[in-house]
């Protein structure tokens, strides 16, 4: 009942944000795909560039840069439809208002991030730690991310360690696949989301219906729930001490909890980067978003062998690792042990 009665306002608000458009094609223009838009157009928080606009639902934060404001589009939609924050990515320097000068910029600057050197923006964000999803929005300058988000995921990988992002970008007709791999060189501790949203000029005028599709297809809802169920809560026992973890909410988390209490021998893998243990039968996958790049502490499913593998030592991004939980607080130093060890896992 909620999305039957969210859609007229979605088509509405689309509808509105259309009526505004003015030059907001540009980038659209025939014999120019894939041109770039120029970050800074619409510029709501001059007197504080590093404060997100607040909204109800605390678990996401939209992050954008745009220039005639199509990816500012698809990032108020994002951020109506899920009342989350929202944050514009502004270079240091505002970008020229001739057309061909910002173009030729826009490749110097390309050009500069491929030998390490990354234009300087000046939008800065404390931490991510209240945000389940961050999701990144841009639009494609000459096949790659514009270049006010690359330094500002250049500068923030840090505080993006283990964090979920979700891509979304906007282009003439170029594709998206190149900005991910950006994306995943950039942040290479945090998981990027595998499902990501373009729209095209062929495809901008259907975002009233992709929006929410997409934010439906990786999890992310309006609601905002109160703190996790207990359900969601397991006991490891290690030997004499026990430790916590808290399961996801997927399908494999859940599947993995209504198999419990289970008791089973964790094995070492690659020394010690992961203890692992084959569940009978496999534990489904079916809809789970894949990609992680695991940490210590992380409880996942590599899908191609279907053993769940607990991570004592961080690892390098794989779109074959799922995540289903996490050890908490410092629990994972009772696995990081040599040798096979018996674990007991238990409800609270």
């Amino acid at each position: 009942m909620k999305k039957l009665l969210l859609i007229p306002f979605l088509l509405f608000a689309a509808l509105s944000m259309a009526a505004c458009g003015g030059s907001d094609n540009e980038p659209f223009a025939p014999g120019q795909p894939g041109t770039p838009e120029q970050p800074g157009g619409n510029d709501d928080n001059d007197d504080d560039p590093d404060t997100p606009s607040s909204g109800g639902n605390g678990r996401y934060l939209v992050l954008y840069a745009s220039r005639t404001s199509n990816t500012e589009r698809v990032a108020q939609l994002i951020r109506m439809t899920l009342d989350c924050d929202m944050l514009e990515i502004e270079p240091e320097t505002p970008y020229e208002d001739d057309y061909n000068a910002m173009l030729e910029r826009a490749q110097k600057e390309l050009a500069a991030i491929r030998q390490g050197n990354y234009p300087p923006v000046k939008t800065a964000v404390e931490n991510f730690d209240d945000y389940d999803i961050v999701f990144v929005g841009y639009p494609i300058w000459y096949g790659s991310m514009a270049t006010p988000m690359q330094t500002f995921l250049h500068e923030h990988a840090p505080k993006l360690a283990g964090k979920r992002i979700a891509l979304f970008a906007t282009s003439g007709s170029s594709g998206i696949t190149t900005s991910v791999s950006e994306a995943r060189s950039l942040c290479p501790d945090a998981t990027i989301i595998d499902r990501t949203l373009l729209l095209t000029s062929s495809s901008l005028s259907q975002m009233a219906a992709r929006v929410p599709a997409w934010l439906d297809e990786i999890g992310a809802s309006r609601e905002n729930p109160d703190t996790p169920e207990a359900s969601a809560k397991v006991n490891v026992t290690v030997g004499g001490r026990m430790i916590t973890a808290t399961m996801e909410d997927n399908a494999a988390g859940r599947d993995f909890l209504s198999r419990l209490p289970l008791e089973v021998t964790l094995s070492d893998y690659n020394n010690v980067t992961e203890k692992i243990f084959y569940p009978s039968p496999a534990l489904t996958t079916d809809g789970v978003t894949r990609g992680c790049a695991p940490t210590p502490g992380d409880i996942t499913i590599y899908a191609p062998w279907g053993n769940v593998a607990i991570f004592c030592k961080s690892w390098s991004h794989s779109s074959d690792l799922i995540r289903i939980g996490r050890i908490d607080g410092n629990g994972i130093e009772a696995l990081t042990v040599e040798g096979d060890i018996t674990v007991k896992f238990e409800r609270q």
